[in-house]
């Protein structure tokens, strides 16, 4: 049948453990066999905090893509995204390159998380670039989890 998939708003005050609420949602959906291959899309100066949390507190091994990474891995894939199953990159590495968010859209993930979502300006006139990126990947993938502390942006 239909899985059920979170889609899920955490909107916890600022050092309340967010990373470790996601990291613990995460690592349930992954014991229960209910997600496979996680994206967590974070902002650049967050990258190394959420690869230390996962690993030291979750046992689980993310793969951080930035530009040498991506590189290093197209040689072997042509889409260098299939060759991991737990990512970690920056709304930045994304949001520059209109091919590489393809790759990232069609990699088959099921679990989305995105750190710092306040970022995501929208207006019905205007969405920012990072609202429409993380609004193609939702449509792609049916675990999307969004954090932060500032809801009301």
């Amino acid at each position: 049948g239909q899985r059920h998939a979170p889609r899920v708003l955490l909107a916890d005050e600022v050092g309340l453990g967010k990373t470790i609420e996601a990291g613990m949602i995460i690592h349930q959906q992954l014991l229960a066999g209910r997600a496979e291959r996680v994206l967590i899309v974070v902002p650049e100066t967050l990258q190394h905090q959420w690869l230390v949390e996962m690993m030291r507190r979750f046992n689980l091994y993310f793969s951080l893509f930035d530009d040498s990474r991506y590189a290093e891995a197209k040689l072997d894939s042509s889409n260098p995204f299939e060759t991991e199953q737990l990512v970690i990159c920056s709304l930045d590495f994304v949001r520059r390159n209109k091919q590489r968010l393809e790759e990232l859209a069609d990699a088959q993930w099921d679990l989305l998380v995105v750190d710092e979502a306040h970022h995501l300006a929208w207006s019905e006139e205007a969405p920012s670039r990072e609202y429409q990126v993380i609004e193609q990947l939702a449509e792609h993938i049916p675990g999307v989890l969004l954090l932060t502390a500032t809801p009301e942006q």
